[in-house]
């Protein structure tokens, strides 16, 4: 986990670049008629329009810009076409500003690409892609306060420097089916508002472990800084320099991400957290669940709750081995109030299988399974315990249940606890029906002095 002030840092230069990307949009209208969810599932239902690239003088070899021509022809259609490009490669040196209620579909092989620093499309209202391939250009597809982007089959390679897809606003939009390859900074990025908006079944990765960083970045695959009822589900995110999918927070305008489910995903070999929920010091992103999911060797804690109340970490399983540097713990509560961490499958662990802290209040850890803690080998009486109890700096945790927990070392006896803390204070907590096995201690006494009537 980076330092705090390192986290709110990044969210003003994201601000100020996104703005800078659409900066010449159309202006913001009330899309409320085009929000419906029928009207974006039928958007590749219409017959398309085969283009001739000859009658649009489209250079499709990619050797030359087209993005006057590309221009000229999509202005040409009315809104609700669904264009059907043939293969080629479309250089643009700008972006391309579709209508309302338009689809893009390849034939076979159809790439666009940008020269390196620029937005390729700037979407309407119900625009949809499927089956293109977007490559080397800031942002491949920027929705600016518009709603019903759908995303089908698409690919995302070679050089995206800042996003793929850029949600600003958006809502009622979706991404599937997708493959995301050598992005640079976020694959999917939202803020401002943006709402309703699923990310299934899609492929996210780089060439290397950590995306191939020595240290973390600010980056991740699905990045939310602001947003309700976003629902990342069903995908592969491996390797990015940052998370594998956060939904946090934006420190400029001071609004969160609730009411956000991340399920079924698989979180490997990324250079922060495998899966974050963080809000800040004053913790606006709330109500979000992490559910199902696996999360495997990323560089820092594999799941992660960090200042942010009311959430839910249910089912996943998690495992590190000694190529991160771990952290805290394997699934991290910290300054969290109200969040429920139960039936969690915890296979390995640098130091703690589970680590509640900084004043965590109100929480529930139960039926969780937590296996060969203490990987690091750590002397400190704080690291590699099956669950600790910790102030680390803040406050201490207060009124924790820890209730049928089974605990084991898969290495023999190992000179730890079951269940630690590292104040000896009744904190009103409830350390109950643990099965601990394989530890020198099982609820050790300090833990056990934290229940005091």
């Amino acid at each position: 986990m980076l330092k705090n002030n390192f986290k709110k840092s990044i969210t003003t230069l994201i601000i100020l670049v996104s703005l800078s990307c659409v900066s010449s949009f159309i202006p913001i209208t009330n899309v409320a008629a085009l929000t419906s969810q029928s009207s974006i599932t039928t958007a590749f239902n219409n017959n398309p329009i085969i283009i001739d690239a000859r009658t649009y003088n489209l250079d499709a070899t990619g050797v030359t810009d087209t993005l006057v021509n590309f221009q000229a022809m999509i202005d040409s259609f009315p809104m609700g076409s669904t264009l059907q490009l043939p293969a080629g490669t479309y250089k643009l040196s700008n972006f391309v500003k579709l209508k309302d209620n338009m689809t893009l579909i390849a034939s076979n092989n159809v790439i666009i690409k940008g020269i390196g620093n620029n937005t390729l499309f700037s979407t309407g209202n119900v625009n949809s892609f499927k089956g293109l391939e977007f490559q080397n250009c800031s942002t491949a597809i920027s929705v600016f306060q518009k709603s019903g982007l759908n995303v089908a089959d698409c690919r995302f390679t070679n050089n995206i420097v800042y996003a793929a897809v850029n949600f600003y606003g958006g809502s009622n939009c979706s991404v599937t089916n997708s493959y995301f390859y050598d992005i640079r900074k976020y694959g999917i990025l939202i803020d401002s508002d943006s709402s309703d908006i699923t990310i299934d079944n899609n492929s996210f990765d780089n060439a290397l472990v950590f995306g191939g960083y020595s240290s973390e970045q600010v980056s991740g695959h699905v990045y939310c800084l602001n947003g309700t009822r976003i629902t990342v589900s069903n995908n592969i995110l491996k390797n990015s320099g940052g998370q594998g999918i956060i939904f946090g927070y934006n420190s400029t305008t001071g609004k969160g991400t609730t009411n956000c489910v991340a399920s079924n995903n698989q979180c490997v070999g990324n250079g922060q957290e495998g899966i974050t929920i963080y809000g800040g010091s004053k913790k606006v992103t709330s109500g979000n669940s992490i559910i199902g999911n696996t999360s495997i060797n990323n560089r820092f804690n594999q799941l992660e709750v960090w200042q942010s109340n009311n959430n839910t970490v249910s089912g996943n399983t998690v495992e590190e081995s000694i190529l991160g540097r771990g952290s805290l713990g394997a699934i991290c509560l910290f300054a969290t109030t109200g969040t429920t961490v139960t039936r969690n499958n915890v296979l390995s662990a640098q130091s703690n299988g589970i680590a509640i802290i900084a004043g965590t209040t109100n929480a529930i850890v139960s039926d969780n399974f937590i296996a060969d803690t203490n990987r690091q080998n750590a002397p400190q009486a704080e690291k590699g315990n099956g669950i600790l109890l910790d102030w680390n700096g803040v406050a201490d945790p207060q009124y924790i249940t820890i209730r049928s927990n089974t605990i084991s070392s898969s290495n023999g006896i190992i000179d730890k606890s079951g269940v630690y803390s590292t104040s000896n204070t009744n904190h009103h907590n409830t350390i109950d029906s643990n099965i601990i096995t394989g530890y020198k201690y099982g609820v050790h006494l300090y833990a056990s002095a934290t229940c005091g009537l």
